[in-house]
This record gives C-alpha cells, structure tokens and sequence, in this order.
C-alpha cells in the first residue's frame, strides 16, 4: 500500500468519469454499492484511550494518533469477530503499521527498521517508541490466534518493514519489461494480506475450512485497495504504486492495468465465494468481511472516494 503523501495534481473529466465508472462496476460485479458511511466516533473514542493506556505515542513526531482513523476502520471489516479484544488488536496493529509504512522513511527512521527484526528476535528493547508499540503488539498476536496463524501473521507484518526498506534500497529503480512480475512480489510484501487474511476468520475455525483460499484473498485484499484507492493516488500524483508499476513494467496504460485489476479481484471473489459456501461460518465471516473491507475505505477520507462517488449519482 502507498500511504506517502505527494503533490497534487488536477484530473480531467473524463479521467475522473473513468475511474468513477470503474469502482462502480468493480463494487456492482460483487454485489455491492458505494454507500458514504462515517467513522464510528464511539470506537475511535475506545482505541483512543486504549493506546494511551499502553503508552503508545499519540504525540510528537512518530504518532499514530493521525492514523488511528484507519484502525476504527477496521471495525466495519471485522465487525462479525465475537472478540472485542481481537478486534482491539487489530486496530491498533493497522495504526501502528500504517503509521510506520506512512513516515518511517528518513534516515534516522530506517536505522529502526533496520535494528526491529534483530532486537524483536532476541527480546532486546526497541529505541523507537513507535517500534516499541509494534514490538508489543506482535508478541501479543498468541493470545488471540495460534500456530501457524500467528505465525504466519507476524511474518506477514515483519515482511512489510522490510517492504519499506526494500522501497529505500531500490528508490528510483527502473522497472525492466524483463520482470513483469516484480511489483507483484512488491505488492505482496507491503500488503500485509496474511495478516489481515487470517483476522477473518474467527481462531476457533478449523484452518482446513478456508486455507485454500488464502492466496485468491491475497487478491482481493491487495488488488480492492489498489481499486479503492487509485483515485485518491492519481490526484497525490503517486507514480509508486502498484497499477503504475505494472504499466510501465508492461508497457501498457494505467487505464488498461486498473481494469486488470478489477477482473483479476472480481474472479477471486467468486472463486471464494464458491469454495467457502460449504462451511457456512467461513463463508459468512468472508461475506461481512468484504463488505465491511469496501465500508472502510469509504470511511476514510484519505481515499476521497465520497468525492469521486458523488459526482456520478449528482450529474
């Protein structure tokens, strides 16, 4: 995910008309519709005052207080776990980590990162206060999944650090025509997609009930936020993204990748759907999942996806 802030710059009509009609038939596609929907003031309230409560910073210049929006998010998309507490924790884990993949990309930030995986590993203590709530929230993942889940949970989060290192070693790095399918490998480090795969279903479900799908969720996890957030990337400018990096891998538009995109992630939606829809628990925790995945963005708005959405149903 790119979360950096870029200069701006203006779209025209038909580009925005385009993008608009894309979303539109992406969310019509698996059945749903844009619906403007705000941040549940309540649960940002609660989050608030639980990160306070573990001394996570909520000032100074590696705050997560600016990104806590994006956390309570979370509640639309997993607003059907029984578990208050997990639900907690993933809010405060996307806040911290999106936080961090947000401004953790000065030189003094990155010698952090580069320390986190060496410090985590030997139970040293983080110099970071922003690497130290990550630090607490990762040991905490056993007490609301087990192996190989959360396992496979913090691996998902540490590969995303090294995404952001990766971005700083490689800063400016041409894209050959000769490795289509490196921004691929990019997208699966920094999209965090295990971890926020296997928060979907609830840790009393047998692993067997929806494994087999993980990497179709891979898909839709990543490639709905690439949809979701493309508008909001093209005003910023963002030539670092996903459908970018495709395009100009590929030699193709960023119009032609986008609908790529929307094809590829529709067929991994049905093709969960379908394999889900005999064990009903899994099936019905994916179905809220994804339509509280959609709700989220539309809360957010960073995404500006209110913006965009609007002008189709007021012209």
């Amino acid at each position: 995910m790119s979360f950096n802030s870029l200069s701006t710059c203006t779209l025209d009509d038909n580009v925005r008309g385009n993008i608009r009609q894309v979303i539109g038939n992406f969310l019509k596609r698996c059945g749903l519709e844009y619906v403007d929907i705000a941040i549940d003031e309540a649960w940002y309230s609660e989050c608030c005052q639980e990160a306070i409560k573990r001394d996570f910073p909520m000032d100074g210049d590696h705050s997560i207080r600016a990104y806590m929006d994006i956390g309570v998010a979370m509640m639309y998309t997993y607003a059907h776990l029984p578990d208050r507490e997990t639900k907690m924790w993933i809010c405060l884990s996307t806040a911290v980590l999106i936080c961090i993949d947000d401004i953790m990309v000065r030189g003094d930030d990155l010698v952090h990162l580069r320390r986190f995986n060496e410090r985590f590993v030997n139970h040293q203590p983080q110099d970071d206060p922003l690497m130290k709530a990550l630090d607490s929230l990762l040991r905490d993942v056993a007490r609301h999944y087990s192996p190989p889940v959360s396992n496979l949970m913090v691996t998902s989060s540490l590969n995303s650090l090294s995404s952001i290192l990766l971005d700083s070693e490689t800063k400016d790095m041409q894209i050959s025509k000769q490795t289509p399918l490196y921004p691929e490998y990019c997208r699966r480090l920094s999209g965090m997609s295990d971890l926020f795969a296997f928060s979907i279903f609830p840790s009393v479900l047998p692993l067997r009930e929806y494994v087999q799908c993980l990497p179709y969720l891979h898909i839709v996890i990543n490639h709905t936020n690439d949809i979701l957030s493309y508008y909001k990337e093209e005003i910023d400018g963002d030539t670092a993204n996903y459908v970018s990096l495709m395009a100009s891998s590929r030699g193709l538009t960023k119009q032609d990748v986008l609908q790529e995109v929307v094809e590829t992630t529709v067929q991994a939606h049905h093709n969960i759907l379908e394999f889900l829809r005999p064990h009903t628990e899994a099936y019905e925790a994916y179905v809220s999942f994804f339509d509280g995945y959609v709700k989220s963005h539309a809360a957010l708005r960073r995404y500006k996806l209110a913006e965009i959405m609007s002008e189709g149903s007021s012209s």
